[in-house]
């Protein structure tokens, strides 16, 4: 049986972790939080949503040391924790085991590699969203596409085993070869996406239909697209920009930031457009929208910690307004 350890137990840790675990998978979760260890330990990881309801008796620990030896290190912590959980891959992994992320935002796979080489480290990207309920609780709020491939872009026995357990335990996992090209889509997607919802509160399909929003979005597109060129970098969408809008148009879920806003919690900004930034820095192409999504996150976050917000329900984030776009961008119909 294969040997899992799911690095971080938030919502999408729980629904890949849950998938592996009815692929057939021996699954144990690693988080720093002893209330979600213990939740899980004492009342099973609990995920409801787009799979149906369900509770799993997997086991969990904050402790690196009990983790054992594992075949396969899934990273699903925040992008800025990463550095802090590589080390922990690194030491409990079997010789011949491995590393899959599939976090946000860019340098997460460039991190794990520092410390496993890239020929043990898979990487990739997901449009399954979910949110956390509690401890040991999420709901998988979209069932959607996850692609991940090998770094040097061949097509290994072990990805393709990967992805036929992910399918198993109900998840769409497909093996590709341009892995780092995937990934910087979704760094794309996030970047236009998410800061406008936290900074906004509206969610994507609100966005779409609000002129100022939309404008916003379309701001941070035009220099994240710009950054993409000048690293050489071909998406795979033959135009991201649409992709991105008739995204927005058709999806009501709440993105990853806003609930960490919501939440009073530390967003993944730095990871995003604060990346963006830098990359583009490096290319000398100027970002003053992206510059200034980042301040703006970053005062939200302080401002909402110090207030103590608390999680906020959303029984009817998976309600999606379904159908292609009709109308104009930025004008609500």
């Amino acid at each position: 049986m294969v040997r899992v350890a799911v690095l971080g137990a938030g919502a999408m840790g729980a629904i890949f972790g849950a998938a592996l675990f009815r692929g057939g998978a021996d699954v144990v979760f690693f988080d720093q939080r002893t209330e979600v260890v213990d939740a899980i330990c004492q009342d099973g990881l609990q995920v409801s949503g787009a799979l149906g309801d369900m509770t799993l008796p997997c086991a969990a620990t904050s402790e690196r040391t009990t983790l054992g030896a594992i075949d396969l290190a899934l990273v699903l912590v925040n992008a800025g924790a990463t550095a802090a959980v590589a080390p922990i891959a690194e030491g409990c992994l079997k010789p011949d085991g491995f590393v899959l992320t599939l976090q946000n935002g860019i340098g997460n796979w460039e991190e794990l590699t520092k410390h496993l080489g890239a020929k043990r480290v898979l990487a990739g990207s997901t449009f399954n969203s979910g949110e956390g309920l509690g401890p040991g609780r999420s709901l998988h709020t979209h069932l959607g596409p996850t692609w991940m491939g090998e770094l040097d872009g061949t097509v290994s026995q072990r990805a393709q085993a990967l992805a036929a357990m992910f399918q198993v335990g109900g998840l769409e996992v497909k093996v590709v070869t341009n892995a780092v090209a995937v990934i910087w889509s979704k760094f794309v997607h996030n970047c236009a996406i998410n800061p406008v919802a936290a900074a906004t509160g509206l969610r994507p399909s609100e966005i779409a239909r609000n002129p100022h929003a939309a404008a916003l979005l379309d701001g941070i597109l035009d220099e994240a697209l710009a950054v993409v060129d000048a690293e050489g970098i071909t998406l795979p969408e033959s135009n991201p920009r649409e992709h991105i809008r008739d995204h927005c148009w058709e999806r009501s879920n709440k993105p990853s930031m806003l609930q960490h806003i919501e939440s009073g919690r530390e967003t993944e900004i730095d990871a995003l457009n604060g990346a963006l930034v830098e990359q583009a820095r490096l290319h000398g192409i100027p970002t003053p929208i992206n510059k200034m999504v980042v301040q703006v996150i970053k005062g939200r976050e302080a401002a909402l910690r110090a207030a103590g917000v608390k999680l906020a329900g959303s029984a009817d984030e998976g309600a999606g307004l379904h159908g292609p776009r009709h109308g104009r961008w930025g004008v609500c119909i």
